[in-house]
């Protein structure tokens, strides 16, 4: 039976307040005229009226309507109006990086200060607020104010009288517009409805996401849940990320972080070497784990792509020979991006017994050895312009200059390094391995210079630390394997969530910002203090799935096997679940809330936000460990050992030789 509720909405029957309103149970009025709503009203009652065809402007409130409403002692919230009988708005202006902002005691369960999402938000500003519930503006911090009021701030909703309740923006399309977090929203409408009711109805309001965890914290698990989530995954890469390219087969990015008011994200759909060669490996990987031979043509299509004249420098004569372009024709080669490109490579190459591109694997470490100086460190970056001026790539070989330990940017092309050792015996890979692990190990955490946290260096260091153990196992290197672990666990939540937190601010690239203006301005952590509880899936976690990974290989200690099977399990849990956008389905976003158990964080990272979704990094690794656990395989192995030890003697001399 449903419960009668003194409310009346003026919207369509598909309006999302409206839709749970009477989902939770409760019975309401509904039309689309609202003159004719008022007239059938019950006395002091409570009327929504509501933005249908927001981002456009339609609703207008008469003089006639508002003296009605008067005489019956209604109560009216009002969004977004086009027309409103003496008062006057300027023209919807849009928001970049504003969010909403808990301006009083107005929401009994959301105190003052408190930070809600609402996406893509159009607002009418207002010369008649005074009594403002919510504000809006660009303002730091998680889910609650970091450093207080921003000087700039915009009315969202506010007391118009003591009977009428005026927002700014469309509130109510709070879940098409996949606003966040769900429990701050459903809070709101509460106390709103409460007011029009004058305290008769406080409804607990429950509604699903339309973009989800697959399974919640505490559901039970079918017995191929790891598989079924691999092959979502692989199935999502298929459909909606790979690329027919003017001179190849490639893969989008991903989605850019920014929601649309409708729900949507747009594709980013840039080629980079990287993700392309990243996502390769779960095309790989699903060939030989379920004999799928379409899987089998599009792994080869990618990582022919990647190593085409496009992204590969094949000039024998320049310093550039070797390296794998960012973009295409960029002529900016970040080693790390060689060095995930390549560890995908060189796993396809091995798990296929493929051997196309063993040459081109070769030369491209190579390119990056040669430019490491001899305690095993190289710039972040290296552009066309940095080989000008009599730099060639011995300058980089011979540059006497230290460098702090980053394992982020430099952690796994020691791991290329180590796999090439393995693969070639060619010593100098191992030498320089070495030293830049130990200075590493030796100096953590005093002398690391982090990117976006500081948890993410932890997990990045885990994996070429276990390829040392693989082929140099000493007491030594498994007590540094040990030390990175053992940091990593102490992160390690109940349900399997790696907890992000940063280390001293001065050492951070891209820490959290440190004031209001500084939001959204460049690229930054997930997290403004540490405890908050955010999970980050592109610089954290699925590095320390991969490494727990490789970890539990090479050591053979349960408790790392036990680390790996937990964050598995959390993996899994939280891959998209979503009817109404498919293209996310499948998928993992950057930023997991472990608490609010969805897909929410502080945005403040300029290109790479809270819900972006990125092919090479976070999907393309956690489906690819996923399918390896599947296998019973480690990342490295030594099965393409015969034809590079073949290969390797005339490459390394024609590219090492001073």
């Amino acid at each position: 039976m449903k419960m009668a509720a003194k409310v009346s909405f003026c919207c369509r029957e598909n309006n999302d307040l409206y839709r749970v309103f009477v989902s939770c149970g409760f019975d309401a009025k509904r039309g689309e005229c609202l003159e004719t709503l008022v007239q059938e009203a019950e006395m002091g009652s409570g009327v929504l009226v509501l933005a249908d065809s927001y981002p456009y402007l339609d609703t207008e409130i008469s003089s006639g309507v508002l003296k009605q409403a008067e005489e019956k002692k209604l109560k009216l919230y009002v969004e977004y109006p086009k027309r409103f009988a003496g008062m006057n708005f300027g023209a919807p202006t849009p928001t970049v990086a504003e969010r909403v902002i808990v301006s009083d005691g107005f929401f009994a369960d959301l105190p003052c200060g408190s930070i809600l999402m609402a996406n893509d938000v159009f607002f009418l500003p207002s010369e008649n607020a005074e009594k403002s519930h919510l504000l809006i503006g660009k303002v730091a911090g998680y889910d609650t104010l970091a450093f207080g009021l921003p000087d700039e701030v915009y009315p969202a909703l506010y007391q118009q009288s003591e009977n009428v309740m005026i927002a700014t923006t469309c509130l109510s399309k709070f879940v098409t517009g996949r606003f966040s977090p769900a429990k701050s929203w459903t809070a709101l409408w509460k106390e709103i409805i409460c007011w029009l009711t004058s305290g008769d109805v406080r409804p607990q309001l429950r509604y699903e996401l339309t973009v989800r965890a697959t399974y919640g914290k505490e559901d039970s698990l079918p017995q191929s849940y790891e598989m079924d989530t691999a092959k979502r995954s692989y199935n999502w890469f298929k459909d909606f990320m790979v690329a027919q390219e003017e001179h190849g087969v490639g893969t989008f990015e991903g989605f850019m972080s920014k929601i649309e008011f409708d729900g949507h994200q747009r594709v980013h759909n840039v080629m980079r070497c990287d993700c392309i060669m990243e996502s390769s490996l779960v095309f790989a990987l699903e060939s030989v784990a379920n004999h799928n031979p379409k899987a089998d043509v599009i792994f080869k299509e990618l990582l022919n792509y990647g190593f085409s004249d496009e992204f590969f420098i094949d000039d024998k004569t320049s310093s550039e020979y070797g390296f794998l372009n960012w973009f295409k024709n960029k002529k900016t080669f970040y080693g790390d991006d060689n060095a995930r490109a390549l560890l995908a490579a060189m796993c396809a190459r091995s798990v296929t017994g493929e051997t196309a591109w063993d040459e081109k694997i070769l030369k491209c470490i190579l390119a990056n050895l040669r430019t490491s100086n001899d305690k095993g460190f190289k710039e972040t970056v290296l552009t066309s312009e940095d080989f000008k001026d009599g730099k060639d790539w011995r300058y980089y070989y011979h540059l006497d200059q230290e460098f702090p330990p980053r394992p982020h940017f430099q952690c796994y092309v020691w791991a290329t390094f180590l796999w090439a050792y393995e693969l070639t015996g060619y010593t100098e890979f191992l030498e320089k391995a070495k030293s830049g692990l130990k200075i590493s190990v030796d100096g953590f955490p005093d002398t690391w210079q982090w990117t976006n946290s500081l948890t993410a260096e932890i997990a990045r260091l885990i994996l070429p630390l276990s390829f040392l153990v693989k082929v140099e196992d000493t007491q030594e290197h498994r007590s540094w394997l040990k030390t990175m672990t053992d940091a990593l666990a102490k992160q390690l939540v109940e349900c399997g969530a790696v907890l992000d937190m940063f280390g001293d601010v001065s050492k951070g690239t891209y820490p959290p910002p440190q004031s209001n203006e500084a939001y959204g301005t460049t690229e930054a952590s997930l997290v403004q203090n540490n405890g908050d509880p955010a999970t980050d899936l592109l610089y954290t976690t699925n590095w320390a799935f991969l490494g727990l990974h490789e970890a539990a290989d090479a050591t053979g200690d349960p408790e790392l096997k036990r680390m790996e099977d937990k964050l598995a399990e959390f993996l899994c849990r939280i891959q998209i679940k979503s009817d109404s956008h498919p293209n996310l389905d499948g998928a993992w976003m950057r930023s997991f809330d472990f608490d609010k158990w969805e897909y929410f964080g502080s945005s403040a990272d300029r290109d790479w936000g809270a819900w972006c979704v990125e092919t090479g990094w976070t999907n393309a690794w956690i489906a690819s460990v996923l399918y390896l656990r599947k296998l019973n395989r480690p990342l490295m192995t030594d099965e393409a050992k015969e034809n590079f030890q073949k290969i390797a003697p005339d490459i390394i001399k024609e590219m090492m030789t001073e």
